[in-house]
């Protein structure tokens, strides 16, 4: 379906409903992208790389806007990957931390209550350590800021875009839940679907907040050139 077309059939629709029909649209482009993010991740360190590059191409989904895969996802996982690795693992070790202190607070519920409040505390910094790379790596794809600007902003939406944060961290959590809870039965479906459906759903949740980055950017570009 042309980009046109699906404009003007999407036009008064919710953004689940999009969602849902992009998923129907272009089930086989996902499948293809699910494929191409976990070849990405095989070296494992490669593993930011890799969710950058498919952030870009769902971002673009997001957008109603469906470019060349393999040309598109190669672009983003070579051309920032200076920034991708360290800063993507510097992600990864604090959500680590944070979610190790979620688990060690509520095994420390069972015995002292008042574990409740650091333990909310720690479920909080996950979630906005969680949302905060989300934007972090879609506006690495997506926008030429500097780092600096992109982690502040990504910082600054991971606090204040409300529901849509809460909507992106469910979609994303509940694929990795599918995924590992149901393991071995959910197997065939993460190899093929369910990483690129969790990230297509937050790129969906999160668009607003990224939207407004790249306004930003392009005014402030034109403004330069």
């Amino acid at each position: 379906m042309g980009e046109k077309k699906r404009k003007e059939r999407d036009n008064g629709k919710s953004g689940f409903a999009c969602f849902c029909i992009t998923v129907f649209d272009e089930l086989w482009y996902l499948v293809k992208l699910n494929l191409l993010f976990l070849v990405g991740c095989v070296p494992i360190v490669t593993i930011p790389m890799a969710f950058t590059a498919a952030l870009r191409v769902t971002s673009l989904l997001a957008q109603e806007r469906r470019l060349p895969l393999w040309k598109t996802f190669r672009k983003a996982y070579l051309g920032e990957w200076k920034r991708a690795l360290p800063c993507g693992w510097a992600f990864a070790l604090l959500q680590a931390l944070a979610g190790f202190g979620v688990f060690a607070y509520g095994m420390m519920m069972q015995e002292n209550p008042l574990a409740l409040l650091p333990l909310l505390a720690a479920l909080v910094i996950f979630a906005v350590l969680v949302v905060a790379g989300l934007y972090f790596h879609s506006m690495l794809a997506m926008c030429e800021l500097s780092l600096a600007d992109m982690l502040r902003n990504a910082f600054i939406l991971a606090v204040s875009e409300g529901w849509r944060n809460a909507a992106a961290l469910l979609a994303l959590v509940a694929c990795g839940l599918i995924a590992v809870l149901l393991f071995p039965a959910t197997l065939p479906l993460t190899i093929f679907l369910l990483p690129a459906l969790g990230m297509l759903a937050a790129s969906f949740a999160i668009r607003r907040g990224l939207g407004c980055c790249m306004r930003s950017w392009e005014e402030r570009n034109g403004e330069t050139e």
